[in-house]
């Protein structure tokens, strides 16, 4: 999640165009597609706020380490981590707290990135789908003025070199008359780039050129 903290006031004339991208983004994540055992409903949409469970995040790699291979693992163990993270020993990341803790204290002049990392399975996907869907309604992030997110399994159908901005178009054509006003306050901007053990290719994350 590449992220800076920005407070820049949203110029008057930007303004429709982020009432409709949080437009478009709260109907691309109202909803949550499960995977059923059910012979003739193999995926069944339900409403997000109905059935999304609060990831517990881990801001240490060591701690985050020792939740996969040791909690997940033994019962006992989780309670006494639950303990000790109740006692305040460990420190327990919310979602809209993600970059207000030291889990994004690591910072350059070209903003701030952070990264959830945790077992197949355990709900990043839907924790990414939750963070879009509560910057759209209004929830958190108002420092953010608009947020981006992109899934690694639809890059892999890319097959040539592709710029951020024929990313943003792509998705959202929207933009296309005004994205060269979007790029004028980057500490505004949130880029969500979810799966990346999916991704096919390599990425050369030196490569910090501004975009077109």
């Amino acid at each position: 999640m590449n992220i800076t903290r920005g407070l820049t006031e949203l110029p008057s004339h930007m303004e429709d165009v982020q009432q409709k991208h949080k437009e478009t983004l709260r109907a691309q994540t109202e909803t949550l597609s499960v995977n059923t055992i059910l012979m003739n409903e193999k995926v069944k949409d339900f409403q997000l706020l109905d059935r999304y469970a609060e990831l517990t995040i881990i801001s240490t790699v060591r701690d985050r380490t020792l939740v996969e291979h040791e909690l997940l693992a033994r019962g006992r163990d989780h309670e006494e981590w639950r303990d000790q993270c109740l006692r305040g020993k460990l420190e327990k990341i919310r979602t809209d707290q993600l970059f207000h803790s030291s889990f994004s204290r690591s910072k350059s002049g070209s903003g701030s990135s952070a990264s959830v990392a945790g077992v197949a399975g355990i709900g990043k996907t839907t924790m990414v789908q939750k963070i879009v869907h509560d910057w759209a309604m209004g929830k958190i992030y108002p420092h953010f003025q608009f947020v981006f997110s992109f899934k690694f399994r639809d890059l892999n159908t890319i097959k040539d070199r592709v710029t951020m901005r024929e990313l943003i178009l792509d998705q959202y054509p929207y933009f296309r008359n005004m994205l060269g006003e979007v790029w004028k306050n980057p500490e505004g901007l949130l880029f969500i780039f979810d799966g990346l053990d999916e991704f096919k290719d390599r990425i050369d994350f030196t490569d910090n050129r501004v975009p077109p």
